[in-house]
């Protein structure tokens, strides 16, 4: 067992790509062509495919079939010969399971492929698949996702030619023309009954509304009053339909979903600007997304500055902006010690230093000569229960900046004030709420900045003053340190779902972070296979030759051999 301070490592494994089951159960990972299950209990294999790429033949075209004793054939496809492309190494860019974790899709652009494999039921496809979806021809296969039914899979084409939907329990599949994109310009109804997606025809934007339980039946069509929509996302409530258009317009459209334009959000509303003066707005919108409940949409522009919109009236609440320092009176800022890696050799936890005020905060300036110049609010992201608001600026790369938005998580007014400023060594790779409900859970966030520590800021901790009784606010911020035995640079993370755990990745391998407080609470020491090496040691990485399974099926993580059905769907 390798640990660091009061957190636990498991050992390093290879993969350049991971996901976890929706009841954090399973882990898949990717190595090359070789898929991965293991149990997220013990990381010890139960299953594993290889993915093999069809023979181009003469003239290929997309297509998909399935392939179990369960099912008749969805469309008849020519079988790759026994020997080709099993020699051939490719890398799988997307994992995904589906809502009942009975199915995990893999996606590999460079093959131009998607597999789709049954986790208790073995298909007759070349490597064990179910279905699979090509895309070698001028159609190409740009993306693909699970749809919200659970059994659909979407397939963009390239040259937003079309999306095809394939339903794996009936075999049919519904083509809608010329989608807009396959990036942000389609959305799900909360209740995951209707689909709409923004298409082009003939110049002009549309929104399609479709539903799922009617064989994505056309039941809405309308025309979208943007020149050139950039998304399109459905409120959590569910009543609304926002669409933004293109940098050359600071324009957000929302929409009923059967339909009637709402309102209209640009740089000449009233309260787009808090003062009387006019502002630029920039080169418009760039991130948006929807606090929960839906009553409140977060506006990120290429300005740099984060306008909250109220859903009642459809006016600027809010404007959130940054500057090079911070003289707040009630915000905390914690700022990364130096070289502190060097220092621990990469062990141990170190607590961020409490910066005095006014704060200076690392501030570049972006190159406007040159094309996508590093400005504006790359990322906005609310906590679980819409408490807390996350924002990052593209010119602050170093520095995440967290404000309160709801006092409680059924308050109707928020009150909005800049709680927290985080500044890094690096520049910061990404950055994640933990999702997972209770205990405070949901107001921890993890950072990682491509350097050999991860990072945690929780909003529950505080601080008391040397003379002063008051609770000091603005979470408590902390390194820790990733003990492994080669260069392991946190390029990303993700936490399971049930927030026990968070996977730490560098491009070829990865490990699990548990804190080892909430194991001994909940699952103990026994429960979970760990590395053996100490401390001054560090992590031992482990070769999947090395493990002990059969290429397919193996019980090693659940003593099982017959198959995992009691096991499948968390």
């Amino acid at each position: 067992m390798s640990s660091s301070g009061g957190y636990e490592f498991s050992e390093l494994f290879h993969s350049s790509i991971l996901s976890f089951s929706p009841g954090t159960t399973f882990l898949a990972t990717a190595h090359f062509n070789r898929i991965i299950i293991r149990s997220t209990s013990t990381l010890q294999i139960v299953r594993t495919w290889i993915c093999i790429k069809d023979t181009p033949s003469p003239a290929p075209t997309p297509s998909l079939f399935a392939s179990t004793s369960r099912r008749a054939p969805l469309e008849s496809s020519t079988s790759a010969s026994s020997t080709s492309g099993a020699g051939d190494e490719f890398s799988i860019d997307q994992l995904s399971w589906s809502g009942d974790s009975m199915y995990l899709l893999a996606y590999s652009a460079q093959a131009k492929t998607c597999w789709v494999f049954g986790l208790a039921e073995e298909g007759s496809g070349e490597c064990g698949e179910i279905a699979r979806v090509g895309g070698e021809g001028v159609e190409g296969l740009v993306r693909v996702d699970w749809g919200n039914g659970g059994r659909e899979v979407l397939a963009w084409s390239d040259h937003a030619l079309k999306l095809s939907i394939y339903d794996l329990s009936t075999g049919q599949i519904k083509v809608i023309q010329h989608p807009k994109s396959h990036q942000s310009c389609h959305t799900y109804s909360p209740d995951a009954r209707y689909l709409a997606v923004a298409e082009r025809h003939l110049g002009k934007d549309y929104v399609g509304v479709y539903d799922v339980l009617d064989g994505h039946r056309l039941v809405r069509h309308f025309a979208l009053h943007t020149s050139d929509v950039q998304g399109l996302l459905w409120s959590p409530c569910g009543k609304y339909l926002a669409a933004w258009d293109s940098p050359l317009s600071y324009s957000l459209h929302v929409y009923s979903p059967i339909g009637p334009h709402l309102t209209r959000f640009t740089s000449s509303s009233p309260t787009f600007s808090p003062t009387s003066t006019a502002e630029d707005p920039g080169l418009g919108i760039r991130t948006v997304t929807w606090a929960p409940g839906g009553r409140w949409i977060a506006l990120g522009g290429w300005d740099g500055k984060v306008r909250i919109i109220e859903s009642e009236g459809w006016r600027c609440v809010a404007v959130l902006r940054w500057g090079a320092r911070t003289a707040e009176k009630d915000v905390t800022v914690w700022r990364e010690p130096s070289e502190w890696l060097q220092d621990t050799r990469g062990r141990g936890i170190v607590q961020f230093d409490r910066v005095s005020l006014p704060a200076g905060i690392p501030t570049s300036r972006p190159d406007l000569s040159k094309p996508n110049p590093r400005m504006g609010v790359s990322q906005l992201s609310f906590d679980s229960d819409a408490t807390l608001l996350l924002a990052r600026i593209d010119t602050q790369p170093n520095t995440i900046h967290i404000h309160t938005f709801l006092p409680t998580a059924v308050a109707e007014v928020p009150s909005i004030t800049h709680l927290a400023t985080l500044v890094f060594t690096s520049p910061v790779r990404s950055a994640k709420w933990c999702t997972a409900n209770g205990e405070g859970r949901g107001r921890k966030l993890a950072v990682s900045t491509k350097a050999g520590a991860v990072y945690f800021w929780d909003g529950e901790g505080g601080w008391v003053e040397e003379g002063e009784e008051e609770f000091g606010r603005g979470g408590t911020m902390e390194g820790v340190g990733i003990p492994a035995r080669t260069d392991f640079s946190a390029v990303d993370i993700t936490w399971s779902p049930d927030g026990t755990s968070l996977a730490i990745q560098d491009r070829k391998q990865f490990c699990l972070l548990y804190d080892g407080d909430a194991d001994q609470a909940e699952e103990g020491e026994s429960t979970r296979r760990r590395a053996s090496a100490g401390l001054d040691e560090g992590l031992t990485h482990v070769s999947e030759e090395g493990e002990e399974y059969d290429e397919g099926w193996s019980g090693s993580g659940f003593g099982l051999r017959q198959g995992i059905l009691g096991s499948v769907g968390a």
